[in-house]
């Protein structure tokens, strides 16, 4: 994209429409003045900017051309040309080549403010794809601006939003730092909607991570004790996580009262966190061996998510497919297992994913059957290599070397790696 000085716009337009000078002259701009602005003797002002403007849109107009110049089109310099281009282009929903463009433009010509909303921009479409390592990425450029622009302001989303690509790929322990560095800009800036967001963000983090204190107290001291008025959606997440940790703790009788009040709250506001109430209930009752109840309830939350989430079914599935197991039905949740893990990495949900794989090993551990164990674990490899995902790689990687001490039958080894596990988990 090229951008022009006010008089090489003047002289590049009469040359396209093959008009002399005279023919702009007006009674407000006579031909000597028109010479001086194309010369660059004379600045163009707006107001000539604006009759040169309706000159060259009439002659457009004669042969049916759609112009449409705007009244300070010839008055605006090459970097308020880029500054107006790229904002107008910023008002469409552009794709990321689009904004690679824009961002080009915003570069040459230093237009920082513009070219961390650009970089934020496109973090956020990254994000929306489910492309998390992308959407860090261009986060990161973001917040870089931003800093040398020294807007504290801007930042403090950021920082959740790159917790949150951290937290999206199970890569807790950073998603922790940049939801502990949300809290503090927003403290520092008075922004308690994402300072209560971050606070629950970095709550669940902390689940993830088995720190399970950590959690509680967060939640406690800074959300769900607080007076004053929050976000349904954030008193929801506080309590469900909560509730998690019971669950994690193995107060499953607890979990599942908590989860079945939450579920009066939310049925008939929010339906796909009504789907995961449903699963969590599900899971609360299958681990109390109530697999009837288990089963109605992960129905209900399937057939939820089957009409308006798919990108979360891999794990209602994931969990149906553990209570057939349970029932001693192995081929049927092997097939749901598979279909669950095809789910997940169709949606990038590399967590669910990780989780299906696991617990599809351990049918496989059940029936002995090493190959499938070894096919799986491999095709788990090839996935989080090509998606560059960290976690979850020592586990296949355990399982895969399991396999092979079995395969060569030696007992202190196969000994020790079942330790390791013990150790990774």
């Amino acid at each position: 994209m090229e951008f022009y000085n006010p008089s090489e716009k003047i002289k590049l337009m009469r040359k396209k429409f093959r008009v002399n000078q005279s023919e702009l002259e007006d009674v407000n701009m006579t031909r000597a003045f028109i010479s001086m602005m194309e010369s660059g003797k004379r600045n163009v002002s707006k107001a000539s900017s604006k009759l040169l403007a309706e000159k060259f849109n009439r002659i457009a107009s004669r042969i049916a051309v759609k112009l449409e110049l705007d009244d300070e089109y010839f008055s605006r310099t090459p970097k308020a040309d880029a500054i107006y281009y790229c904002e107008k282009q910023l008002e469409d929903d552009i794709t990321h080549n689009e904004l690679k463009d824009l961002i080009k433009i915003a570069s040459d010509f230093k237009l920082d403010e513009l070219l961390a909303r650009m970089y934020k921009l496109d973090g956020e479409k990254y994000f929306t794809d489910k492309d998390y390592k992308n959407a860090f990425l261009a986060f990161r450029k973001s917040i870089g601006k931003y800093k040398e622009l020294r807007d504290n302001i801007e930042q403090i989303d950021l920082y959740l939003s790159l917790g949150k690509c951290k937290a999206s790929i199970g890569d807790h322990e950073d998603a922790i730092h940049y939801f502990e560095e949300a809290i503090a800009y927003s403290l520092e800036e008075g922004n308690k909607k994402t300072y209560y967001r971050a606070n629950v963000n970095l709550a669940i983090s902390y689940t993830k991570t088995k720190q399970y204190q950590k959690c509680l107290d967060i939640l406690e001291k800074y959300i769900l004790l607080e007076k004053e008025e929050m976000e349904l959606d954030v008193i929801v997440r506080a309590r469900v996580t909560k509730a998690n940790v019971l669950y994690e703790s193995k107060e499953y009788e607890k979990a599942l009262n908590e989860y079945l009040e939450l579920v009066d709250i939310v049925d008939g506001i929010d339906e796909i966190r009504l789907a995961v109430l449903y699963n969590n209930i599900a899971e609360c009752f299958y681990e109390l061996n109530d697999y009837d109840n288990s089963l109605k309830y992960i129905d209900m939350a399937q057939q939820i998510k089957v009409r308006i989430s798919k990108e979360s079914l891999a794990h209602t599935l994931n969990t149906k497919a553990k209570i057939l197991f349970r029932r001693g039905l192995h081929s049927e949740s092997i097939l749901i297992f598979k279909l669950a893990i095809d789910l997940a990495e169709q949606f990038k949900n590399f967590e669910a994913l990780i989780e299906c794989y696991k617990d599809l090993v351990l049918v496989y551990e059940s029936i002995n059957d090493d190959i499938s164990i070894q096919e799986s674990m491999n095709k788990l490899l090839e996935t989080l290599e090509f998606y560059d995902i960290e976690c979850g790689k020592a586990y296949a990687i355990l399982k895969l070397a399991e396999v092979s001490a079995r395969d060569t039958h030696n007992k202190e080894t196969v000994d020790l790696l079942n330790k390791l596990e013990v150790l990774l988990k």
